[in-house]
């Protein structure tokens, strides 16, 4: 700031034009020595001042320019100490890298409870999840009224392989998850069944081979099995990580949780305490429409360039009977080009089916997402976890649209738009968060986006995670109330420190951040 100082105080010469500016920075510099004079907050304001540079002269997304606000070193939030907003409510979301890990804290009589909504990471892993996970069985006493599991992707589930003997030591009241895993439901369980096998055989399929974007369908697929696991543990039948994550939830915490099943439509229960507090809950998401399910994208709703993807079928220009082997043509048809040149070159020019298998099975499973709507004191909180087009299709227009069914329903219309919170769905990923569902959402709509740019997509296609347009949107319709994890740096595992992402700015009102995390009181 000093050097800032040294350029403008020779333009004195202009008085009437620098006369308030002037003032303004002598207010500024009244200020700065209260902040100062809190020596134990040295690491926090490096951290603040990382987030400024980081977001100095960057033009989106921004997500909020205000300053960096944050909890006293020594001070984070505990249970009980009126850490909760005016309406008694709290949304933390810890910064994991490429997954959601949320942690929602009510007051009621019985002192503060606490609701875990999904706990993964996969893709860009930064290593803070056994940290972060620690923080939260500390913050909560190992005690949960409701772990809320959205969908089987590694990304909201690995936290619960990863931290087992963590959450060993946990009671947990209830456990949520959409009839998709209901172990009773065939339907659910052949589904199932032949998204894991799909998921198998693209990833040996493409560990027989190298290609510039393998690594992104490599997690893709792995994302639907979780991480291989060692022989041994294979051989006891966990299967992959995401195996051990699901035997967690049904049945590894300290007591026996009962779990409950639901579909879009369904009443759940909840815990007594939460109840007898005032909160609602209502299940918005999945269909009980495999059809629904299968559908991944609705393109005039999302914030999509021209690059499709999702590639139904690879181009047959020629009918089978006329297509030969290269080796079948005199060697006089390859001397202007060579025969591996113009076999490169036919197979360049063909959908990659690899990719397209990868991404319906990667799409397929977020539209399995359990969506809920929370009202607690007249506030309304919507968690949508990775839901996609055909999730989003029923809940907003009651059903497939161009069946009748081409309007937001008054249900939908009315929930939109008195929401307080909004959870944005899959990542900030273009076919998560329909534009119609966007346009009719409150004006000044809180945000949180749990994301790590660079894991999957690009901009040049239009397919980057998160996609900046559809950021954009969100924080021209949130008054810039989004926040984003990588907004904060986070000390990771090995005690080196995961800096904020490039050019997203700084943290801002309403939100606070701790030692890996960001609240939001409300």
């Amino acid at each position: 700031m000093a050097a800032t100082r040294a350029k403008r105080t020779p333009k004195k010469r202009t008085p009437a034009k620098r006369k308030t500016k002037r003032k303004t920075r002598r207010s500024a510099a009244k200020k700065r020595p209260a902040k100062k004079k809190r020596p134990a907050k040295k690491k926090r304001t490096a951290q603040g001042s990382s987030r400024r540079s980081a977001g100095a002269g960057t033009r989106r997304p921004r997500a909020g320019g205000g300053p960096v606000t944050t909890n006293p070193p020594g001070n984070n939030p505990a249970p009980g100490d009126g850490s909760l907003g005016p309406s008694g409510i709290r949304v933390r979301m810890y910064r994991v890298g490429f997954g959601d890990f949320f942690l929602l804290s009510l007051r009621t009589a019985a002192g503060p409870k606490h609701v875990l909504i999904d706990c993964g990471v996969h893709a860009c892993d930064i290593k803070t999840i056994h940290e972060a996970v620690t923080h939260m069985a500390a913050e909560t006493g190992n005690n949960l009224a409701l772990v809320i599991m959205t969908h089987r992707h590694a990304d909201h589930i690995s936290g619960f392989a990863k931290c087992k003997d963590i959450f060993a030591q946990f009671n947990v009241e209830q456990v949520w998850m959409s009839w998709f895993e209901d172990p009773k439901d065939q339907d659910a369980a052949k589904f199932q069944n032949s998204l894991a096998m799909v998921a198998q055989q693209l990833k040996m399929a493409l560990a027989a081979r190298s290609g510039p974007e393998d690594d992104e369908l490599h997690f893709m697929a792995e994302n639907v099995t979780g991480e291989a696991l060692p022989l041994g543990a294979a051989a006891a039948g966990d299967g992959g990580s995401n195996g051990v994550a699901l035997k967690v939830l049904h049945g590894g915490f300290k007591n026996q949780v009962p779990v409950a099943y639901y579909k879009a439509g369904d009443v759940p229960t909840l815990p007594k305490d939460l109840v007898d507090a005032g909160l609602k809950a209502q299940i918005l998401g999945p269909p009980h429409d495999l059809n629904l399910v299968k559908q991944m994208s609705g393109k005039n709703e999302e914030y999509l360039a021209a690059y499709d993807p999702d590639v139904a079928a690879p181009v047959q220009p020629f009918d089978p009977s006329l297509q030969v082997k290269g080796e079948n043509y005199p060697p006089a048809a390859f001397q202007t080009y060579g025969r591996k040149v113009i076999e490169h070159s036919v197979a360049d020019s063909q959908p990659d089916m690899l990719a397209a298998k990868a991404r319906q099975a990667d799409n397929t499973l977020n539209n399995q997402s359990l969506v809920v709507l929370f009202t607690f004191n007249g506030k309304n909180l919507l968690f949508a976890g990775d839901a996609q087009w055909g999730n989003w299709e029923n809940f907003l227009y009651g059903g497939k649209i161009g069946t009748g069914q081409n309007n937001l329903t008054d249900a939908s219309r009315k929930i939109l738009s008195s929401l307080d919170f909004y959870k944005v769905g899959h990542h900030g990923s273009t076919n998560a968060t329909p534009k119609d569902a966007l346009e009719a959402m409150r004006e000044g709509v809180v945000a949180m986006c749990s994301t790590q740019p660079g894991c999957y997509g690009s901009s040049k296609s239009g397919t980057e995670v998160p996609r900046i347009p559809l950021l954009e949107a969100i924080e021209k319709k949130s008054d810039n109330q989004l926040a984003r994890s990588d907004q904060i740096e986070v000390k990771t595992e090995a005690g080196t420190v995961a800096p904020p992402s490039d050019d997203v700015g700084a943290l801002g009102k309403p939100f606070s951040a701790g030692d890996g995390y960001i609240d939001y009181a409300l």
